[in-house]
């Protein structure tokens, strides 16, 4: 458990995900000052008091719809949605909303396209920080090891940095899941470990 007042830093993690906005952002010294920059519906609505119900429903169905249309981890809308799924539901959590979230990333990463399952895994590790719920940690234990199982170190990871810098009230952590962190003292061990299996032609050592 971590200490009580330590404010987690980001950093770069082992997976490929970044928290930045996929193909979202204006382009520098192109736009007159007088032209206001295009701001992506997903900035918009995690501004404070930004949600709208009508926003999010149209926003939300044109990343479907590109989705559904471009297939499988191929929609850079579909990703920003990843994205802001991941922020919004740290502060404002809905079931539906998250179900969702979930659902649409596991089958992005059954496809072999992570980005989503990365924003998921944030998701879990920040979220559950700042408001623990215990069926979703079931989850995030349950997801760990998946991603784990398939030879992946980006769930551990994040689960890692959720048991260092968590507060909050105390849970049970399963027996694989601490057999598995044994080896992880910080993170840059996960890197080390990123770092011999990218030269290994591989993502980790796991089992």
């Amino acid at each position: 458990m971590g200490k009580r007042g330590r404010r987690r830093q980001r950093t770069t993690s082992t997976g490929s995900a970044s928290d930045g906005f996929i193909g979202s952002s204006p382009a520098t010294g192109s736009t007159p000052r007088s032209i206001p920059a295009f701001e992506h519906p997903s900035h918009a609505l995690l501004k404070e008091n930004g949600f709208t119900q009508q926003g999010y429903h149209k926003y939300h169905q044109r990343c479907l719809k590109e989705r559904a249309k471009l297939g499988t981890g191929q929609s850079q809308e579909m990703n920003t949605l990843f994205r802001f799924w991941s922020f919004f539901l740290r502060t404002h959590f809905n079931r539906k909303m998250y179900e969702e979230f979930k659902q649409l990333a596991l089958e992005d990463a059954q496809n072999g396209y992570r980005y989503g399952l990365e924003c998921l895994f944030r998701f879990y590790s920040y979220g559950l920080e700042q408001r623990f719920r215990s069926d979703v940690f079931d989850h995030f234990q349950e997801e760990t090891l998946r991603d784990c199982a398939n030879g992946h170190l980006y769930g551990l990871e994040k689960f890692w940095a959720f048991l260092k810098y968590y507060t909050g009230q105390p849970f049970e952590i399963s027996a694989e899941l601490k057999s598995r962190l044994n080896k992880y003292h910080s993170l840059e061990d996960f890197r080390e470990e990123a770092r011999t299996a990218a030269v290994g032609g591989g993502e980790s050592s796991l089992p």
